[in-house]
């Protein structure tokens, strides 16, 4: 038999075998510094750091959450690590909650200790909680709508306010031809919407000079001159 201290003076100084035989022998593995346990963890074999860890558990040594968080970075024994997380004492921070959270421990346990703590659950509205990722879903659907109802909100001013300078447009070329319109004698006036017959195209007149009219074709993408003859009225 061995005591602790035995075993933790002279333990960087032996093979993998005599540690191994030796952690059998401990007798008072109770009364051990936890600080102690972890360093020694760090420093043997995974396999024998799990063998000296479940014994800590035997004799129900408690870790800190932060000790925990410690062993979790080489330690690949998730269960183990979930039991000593379980068992753990004293404080917890947010960051010593984050990195247990990285590292294998498991959501209940993780909400358990944020609860006990007053502390921000590193899963809280994570996608793979249930409902999560539909309602992410669902929100997205609704701002996707709302972005199409503001669109065409849009749209139909700006539509409006085309029609309305189009408008005070024809007016203002009605009042350029006013002087014009007593010299048609075909019947046409400025401002008139026509149809050109042998194209069967639609426009607006936006000077008369004799008997040649001249007519604003396609919203006024082009402009051509026609005879009166070889236009009809479209209203």
């Amino acid at each position: 038999m061995m005591t602790w201290k035995q075993f933790y003076d002279g333990y960087l100084c032996w093979s993998d075998s005599t540690v191994s035989s030796r952690l059998s022998q401990i007798s008072d593995l109770q009364n051990a510094d936890t600080t102690e346990i972890v360093d020694c963890c760090q420093c043997i074999d995974e396999a024998l750091a799990r063998r000296l860890l479940r014994k800590a558990e035997k004799v129900q040594l408690s870790f800190t959450y932060a000790q925990v968080a410690e062993l979790a970075a080489f330690i690949g024994d998730e269960e183990l690590l979930n039991t000593l997380a379980i068992a753990a004492t004293g404080p917890c921070t947010q960051e010593v909650l984050e990195e247990l959270n990285n590292n294998e421990i498991r959501d209940d346990v993780i909400t358990n200790i944020a609860k006990r703590y007053n502390l921000q659950d590193p899963n809280e509205g994570a996608i793979w909680q249930p409902g999560v990722l539909q309602k992410q879903i669902d929100d997205l659907a609704e701002s996707a709508g709302q972005l199409a109802d503001n669109l065409n909100r849009i749209n139909k001013n700006l539509e409006k306010q085309k029609r309305k300078k189009k408008s005070r447009w024809f007016a203002f070329l009605g009042v350029l031809g006013d002087s014009n319109r007593a010299k048609s004698s075909s019947g046409f006036r400025v401002g008139d919407h026509v149809r050109v017959k042998y194209r069967g195209q639609e426009g607006t007149i936006i000077d008369i000079n004799g008997n040649l009219i001249m007519v604003s074709l396609d919203d006024g993408k082009h402009v051509d001159s026609y005879e009166a003859s070889e236009l009809e009225k479209a209203w």
